[in-house]
């Protein structure tokens, strides 16, 4: 069991996160969600010892190991066949070992040899040695890097194949017992549809205690039983029972439970302030009277029953506004706006394309103002596709006409220099400076990030990037390649929001059921 303690973690003087308690134990499945810049990929650094909390602890039972996958990339140097062995723990170090002495019993054998031999052929029937190279084969075939030959290095794979080797490492690390704590940070980003079907069964088969940050809706849906956000509005986390649907209904009714009562005190309020202003008027009144030699010790006495009851009043207001029955006035987080431009439709003609193995004389028809999905599991050529249609990769044959696209990357792979991100809104968007910074702070970049390097933005900046630059260009057809990544959902309900209104052509490659829907893709081709 994993315990965490009024958890509080501060930058720059401003607090990220306050009183943060947390039990995950068997059984347990809880969603961690927020928008980014929340603090959850920090919350989870301090839940695996990665970080010290300012305040607060976290305990882990006798026994309780934690499995984390955070997408971090791993040593380049390393192949693919050691870096995923590594995560069999002792049952590879005892495989390598046991092929090791039946080499030396070959070549020159001795009773030494064949004592250590006994112990170690004993331990790795202890531990079930049998049955690790059927969980690597099925976990490589699952997370589609079965594909990936054992003496590649890592440094020549592409991240999301290096992330889906990451996540596989971590589920064969996994003992599949109730001490296990498993904490995924976006364990579906680079999962094809079945991928997620695949570890959706698995966590919904594993016994011990999960923790996940995911921004994919159905998978939250169907894994947690809990919802804790980090709202980015209150220091304290905000909890939730049920998977993404109950937590956003509640979100929702907590909501607007809150703006009536907070619209019931400030009517409250402003009647108490005119009894108030009343009382005083009356009291002043009085006191006019006397000074001008018309009272009497009976008014005298009147006038200051009046001016107590004001100020009595006045105090009992002071002392129900500073109560901690109070309500404060609602705070949302700045909007994000996004507004693809509305210019005629186009379509987009692909004849006989071939690239490599992966696409083979395809034929693709879309006219303008079609909203066109298109699918198939990992490998099978979509982001090449996309990258085509773009004009971002010449394909071995075949051509394409109409357009012109512009085109949303799954991926950050490229981005990850030393450029700024105003340096890079106007190599792609051409404006005037002036121009340039008004437009990304439409986008929720503001002055402290015009200068700032891409390589220091997050995932979810990044992406929010691309979007600015995408509704900023020319492009009469959208390509977008997994757009959902990296996006909390505050964002996610802007960029669909602005995909229904827009009248242009869409071609998109998404996993997530719930934006393909919200999107109104209606045409879907399979590769």
């Amino acid at each position: 069991m994993l315990k965490a303690v009024s958890l509080s973690v501060s930058f720059a003087a401003e607090p990220l996160f306050t009183d943060v308690d947390l039990t995950l134990g068997p059984g347990d499945r809880v969603g961690l969600v927020g928008p980014n810049g929340a603090g959850k990929s920090t919350l989870l650094r301090v839940l695996t010892g990665r970080l010290t909390p300012d305040t607060g602890h976290v305990t882990l039972s006798p026994g309780t190991t934690i499995g984390y996958f955070a997408q971090q990339i791993p040593d380049p140097e390393q192949t693919v066949g050691d870096y995923l062995a590594g995560g069999l723990g002792e049952v590879h170090r005892v495989a390598a070992r046991m092929r090791t002495l039946e080499h030396a019993l070959a070549t020159a054998p001795g009773p030494q040899v064949l004592d250590e031999y006994g112990r170690v052929q004993e331990r790795w029937t202890d531990l079930r040695g049998w049955e690790a190279g059927n969980r690597l084969a099925e976990v490589r075939q699952r997370l589609d890097v079965a594909h990936l030959a054992d003496d590649t290095p890592l440094w020549r794979i592409s991240g999301g194949e290096q992330a889906r080797l990451t996540l596989a490492r971590v589920l064969l690390a996994t003992p599949e017992t109730g001490e296990q704590i498993l904490i995924l940070d976006e364990p579906t980003n680079h999962l094809d549809a079945d991928g997620i079907d695949w570890l959706g069964r698995w966590l919904a088969a594993f016994p011990g205690g999960l923790l996940v940050v995911s921004h994919d809706r159905a998978f939250l849906d169907r894994t947690v039983t809990r919802v804790v956000e980090l709202d980015g509005i209150h220091t304290a986390p905000q909890r939730y029972e049920g998977g993404y649907t109950a937590y956003r209904a509640e979100k929702t009714r907590r909501w607007q439970a809150l703006l009536l009562d907070y619209e019931a005190q400030q009517k409250d309020l402003r009647r108490w302030e005119d009894d108030i202003a009343r009382t005083r008027q009356h009291a002043l009144g009085v006191e006019t009277t006397m000074r001008k030699g018309l009272g009497t010790d009976q008014l005298r006495r009147y006038a200051k029953k009046v001016a107590k009851k004001a100020k009595a009043r006045e105090r009992r207001l002071r002392r129900q506004m500073e109560s901690a029955r109070w309500i404060a006035q609602p705070q949302t987080r700045p909007p994000l706006t996004l507004a693809f431009p509305d210019t005629e439709a186009v379509g987009l003609s692909a004849h006989g394309i071939s690239v490599r193995t992966l696409l083979r004389d395809l034929d693709l028809e879309v006219a303008g103002g079609d909203r066109v999905r298109i699918t198939g599991p990992n490998g099978s050529g979509k982001t090449t596709l996309l990258r085509v249609l773009a004009g971002q990769l010449a394909p071995d044959a075949g051509e394409v006409t109409g357009g012109p696209a512009s085109l949303l990357p799954q991926t950050h792979d490229t981005l990850r220099t030393r450029t700024t991100v105003l340096e890079h809104f106007r190599a792609h968007v051409p404006v005037y400076a002036d121009d340039a910074e008004a437009l990304l702070d439409a986008h929720l970049f503001g002055p402290e990030t015009w200068d700032a390097p891409l390589a220091t933005l997050s995932a979810g900046e990044l992406r929010r990037l691309l979007l600015a630059i995408m509704v900023n260009s020319t492009a009469r057809v959208l390509l977008l390649d997994e757009p959902t990544n990296y996006l909390d959902f505050d964002a996610l309900d802007v960029v669909e929001e602005a995909l229904r209104a827009y009248h242009g052509t869409l071609i998109v490659v998404t996993h997530d059921a719930y934006f393909a829907r919200a999107i109104g893709l209606d045409r879907e081709v399979a590769l």
